[in-house]
């Protein structure tokens, strides 16, 4: 794992998470980031990372659990969108795309935007 609770809390001040849905989050969020970043990234690689990039993937990596835990946590990997929801007078519809999907992406838009200066979410050609 990339980072612990002491990290989230200490060093990243993210949002509270149940103490026991924590390691599952924090699992999730791991393997999203590798995913995110196209397996660039590696528990084994991360070690040889300079200082900086290290905090960077600690950092996305607890930007995607704070986006887990509010969007139904681990769970929200499993590819259920939740297309609606009513409680009491409230109703909820989800907002569909273009190609009718309401599936919620489940890639943080922070996590990925703190991970641009690393390089490891480049999807481009050569220069």
């Amino acid at each position: 794992m990339y980072v612990d609770e002491v990290y989230y809390h200490d060093m990243f001040r993210g949002e509270p998470v149940d103490d026991t849905d924590f390691p599952a989050l924090c699992q999730r969020a791991g393997e999203i980031i590798e995913e995110m970043t196209l397996y660039r990234l590696t528990e084994e690689g991360f070690a040889m990372m300079p200082e900086n990039t290290q905090k960077l993937v600690k950092n996305s990596v607890c930007a995607q659990i704070e986006y887990l835990d509010a969007n139904g946590g681990a769970e929200m990997d499993m590819g259920n969108g939740m297309s609606g929801a009513t409680l009491g007078k409230f109703s909820y519809s989800g907002a569909s795309s273009g190609s009718g999907s309401t599936e919620q992406s489940i890639f943080s838009p922070r996590a990925e935007r703190i991970l641009w200066p690393t390089g490891l979410t480049y999807r481009g050609g050569r220069y």
